[in-house]
């Protein structure tokens, strides 16, 4: 049986080993948590997120990387996700970059002359050291922009009943009614003779001397008809084909 002054010792050291452990734990956690968020990283962005370009030209992105906690080394630039038809090419496609520090690249888009795709999502990657960081760019290829004048009235019809054009090409309607009733344009691409969302749609209009513009890239190839919302009977044809 301890005395009273060998129990208070043995207590005093317990309450010692306690404090001990738990500093210990304290200072182990605390370093965990410090590797844990210094560990090398790196942030790739652009100075765009979208980018509509003309069928035969070329446009030119800049892609900024920088470090985080001491990443360094060579990083490799990549694409994937490319329109048809469509290439892209680094100024400096294997950077070099300093711990802390940050490096750019130029990023140039070229369509060819038949190149096509909307709402294309392409993907950069910046690889560097077993680590892997993205960026993501929207990318639409338009092309021709043609011009229409039609006019429409419900004994006639439209007076243009064939249009010819491309996937990409940029449509611009003048339209006005013959016969001063209402009348609105639109092309039925999933074939139920209704307009619906995501179908180009012109606002009504009754004038047969100032034209209400309708705009539209072509989005689809195929044989579409095309309608008066009001006057089921005013179709036409529209033809888009692959550039």
């Amino acid at each position: 049986m301890m005395t009273g002054s060998a129990a208070r010792s043995m207590k005093g050291r317990k309450k010692l080993f306690a404090i001990i452990v738990g500093v210990l734990l304290i200072v182990g956690i605390g370093t965990s948590v410090f590797i844990f968020a210094s560990r090398p990283d790196l942030t790739v962005s652009l100075n765009k997120s979208s980018l509509l370009i003309q069928r035969g030209t070329l446009q030119t992105l800049q892609i900024s990387i920088a470090t985080k906690n001491l990443a360094s080394g060579q990083v490799s630039l990549s694409t994937s996700g490319l329109p048809t038809n469509v290439t892209a090419s680094f100024s400096n496609p294997d950077p070099q970059i300093q711990a802390g520090g940050s490096t750019e690249s130029n990023l140039t888009i070229t369509a060819g002359v038949h190149a096509y795709g909307q709402n294309s999502t392409v993907t950069i990657t910046a690889s560097s050291n077993g680590l892997t960081r993205q960026a993501a760019l929207l990318i639409a290829v338009v092309g021709n922009t043609n011009n229409y004048d039609i006019g429409g009235s419900y004994a006639g019809g439209w007076n243009i009943t064939t249009i010819n054009t491309v996937e990409g090409d940029v449509i611009v309607l003048h339209l006005t009614s013959s016969d001063s009733l209402t009348h609105a344009f639109f092309v039925d691409y999933n074939g139920n003779a209704v307009s619906d969302p995501n179908e180009p749609l012109s606002p009504n209009f009754t004038s047969p001397t100032i034209p209400i513009t309708l705009r539209f890239i072509i989005t689809q190839v195929g044989t579409f008809s095309y309608y008066c919302k009001y006057h089921p009977t005013m179709t036409g044809t529209l033809h888009s084909a692959t550039p």
